[in-house]
């Protein structure tokens, strides 16, 4: 039997050379609006977009560390994309200034997965329950679901089973 190696979400051993570069950046709903009310809505979506960038280029490292550690399997980040399912903030990954770049380096992670033959998966957090009572909670998970579908989509990565089976 063969075992696999996966790397869930960051490296410490990347953080640990520069925290810095390899760490990723949120913003808290908190911290978004407090822009909105002091500068402007655009300044929020700017520093929000720089984010989100950086993050996605960070996703390009790790999953570079992960071939060069013998590691076949990454999971996404929940922190990639601060904010964007937060829908009380109706704020679209077409929104953000950077858009253009952030489409571009999200496609060249994928590239970098697929030559590298790391596979990507994803997992919502612990606040995403299908099974909930609570219609709100069931609209929220489905909204995070294809959110994060939609990242794999823009990773170019297979939409099927395949997308996890790179390393085999």
């Amino acid at each position: 039997m063969t075992t696999t190696l996966g790397l869930t979400c960051i490296s410490e051993e990347l953080k640990d050379k520069d925290k810095k570069k390899y760490s990723f950046r949120t913003m808290t709903r908190k911290r978004f609006n407090d822009l909105c009310n002091s500068e402007s809505r655009n300044e929020a979506l700017n520093q929000l977009s720089e984010r989100i960038l950086h993050n996605v280029i960070v996703t390009q490292y790790i999953i570079n560390h992960c071939s060069a550690t013998n590691i076949r399997h990454y999971r996404l980040s929940s922190s990639l994309f601060p904010l964007l399912t937060d829908q009380t903030l109706e704020i679209s990954l077409e929104d953000l200034p950077n858009y253009a770049t952030i489409k571009q380096e999200l496609r060249q992670a994928g590239l970098i997965a697929q030559t590298l033959r790391i596979s990507i998966g994803s997992h919502p957090d612990q606040f995403n329950v299908l099974a909930s009572n609570n219609k709100d909670a069931v609209k929220r998970t489905i909204n995070e679901l294809n959110f994060q579908a939609s990242v794999l989509d823009q990773l170019g990565l297979p939409q099927d089973h395949n997308a996890n089976e790179y390393s085999h």
